[in-house]
């Protein structure tokens, strides 16, 4: 995404996406494994594509390649916590801490401690990631650019979407990973990476139904949880396969009312697997909560052409909105 603020308003410039699997002469909806070089080459095309002239970026961070916690420690001033937090991270790290950047913020909500203690969210990324999206970002002609875990990307938005700042679960479906977050007040208080995706959909579809993967990707995003009359088992066949993704969904909700007392009022999906047709409908009665799907683009001002493609697909923008948005809202 390329935005512009102009006055008091936020305009979308230009956006685009590519289907990662054409580069490594795959079918759509397969797990592309790009490396280095491959990589800069499709964004590069994307960029060509879409027409993007920012000299700036802000680039994501997945989620599989950060460790954040949670901890609590007796309050201390803003100076003794930045001593203490390298100390503290050791106990948590599976790697040294001299590898790794760390970030860490407070949060203000945890009813489970007394007044003297503080809750801070610790999260570190690996140099050698780091030095990777920096070797992406000169690449691609970047001369100023900066860089965020996704998670964080997709709460900002989410933030700044929901206004009542009420206990809210972001949940991120990507096609290999997803990631759930909790926002409360409108501060991350934990986040995870969930090891499930849509892609395990597709290949169940293709598994079970005897499809080609190509075939099944474009039964999924046809037909969805709502299946097809000239296919009765395919609602039956997403509804399985997505049993392990609902699930940990569920655990880490419960997980997070219980350790932080609360009660989580609602569930904000975004995510290309967010745009499965009929997965708000299921995933509230798994969950017996109030699912929303996330508009990403509530915080811009759309161009009129684009305004009919973007709202029937913009569950996936959801990380590059949150990142576009970062040093505006």
């Amino acid at each position: 995404m390329q935005i512009r603020k102009d006055s008091n308003q936020i305009y979308l410039e230009t956006y685009g996406e590519l289907e990662m699997a054409a580069y490594d002469a795959l079918p759509p909806g397969s797990l592309a494994n790009l490396g280095e070089e491959k990589t800069v080459t499709a964004v590069r095309d994307l960029f060509t594509a879409a027409k993007v002239t920012a000299s700036k970026g802000v680039f994501s961070i997945p989620m599989q390649d950060c460790f954040i916690t949670s901890i609590t420690i007796p309050k201390v001033s803003d100076a003794e916590l930045n001593s203490l937090i390298p100390i503290e991270a050791r106990k948590y790290l599976p790697i040294p801490v001299s590898e790794v950047q760390l970030n860490y913020w407070r949060t203000k909500v945890n009813l489970r401690t007394e007044d003297n203690e503080d809750t801070i969210v610790i999260a570190a990324v690996k140099n050698d990631t780091v030095n990777l999206y920096k070797r992406y970002a000169k690449k691609l002609g970047f001369k100023d650019f900066s860089f965020e875990i996704e998670s964080l990307s997709q709460a900002r938005v989410v933030a700044d979407s929901f206004k009542d700042m009420k206990p809210t679960l972001c949940v991120d479906i990507g096609g290999r990973y997803s990631f759930a977050t909790l926002l409360h007040e409108n501060v991350v208080r934990d986040t995870n990476l969930i090891r499930k995706g849509s892609y395990d959909n597709t290949f169940q579809i293709s598994k079970v139904l005897s499809l080609s993967m190509d075939v099944a990707e474009g039964a999924k995003r046809v037909f969805g949880y709502l299946g097809d009359d000239s296919s009765p088992h395919l609602a039956e066949v997403m509804g399985l396969a997505s049993f392990p993704l609902f699930d940990e969904i569920k655990h880490l909700l419960l997980n997070y009312e219980r350790k932080y007392n609360i009660m989580i009022e609602r569930v904000v999906l975004s995510g290309g697997g967010a745009l499965q047709k009929g997965i708000k409908d299921i995933l509230s009665e798994f969950l017996k909560k109030e699912v929303i799907l996330l508009d990403p683009f509530s915080s811009v001002v759309l161009p009129e052409n684009l305004k009919e493609v973007l709202l029937e697909n913009d569950d996936k923008y959801a990380v590059a909105s949150g990142l576009a948005l970062r040093d505006y809202i």
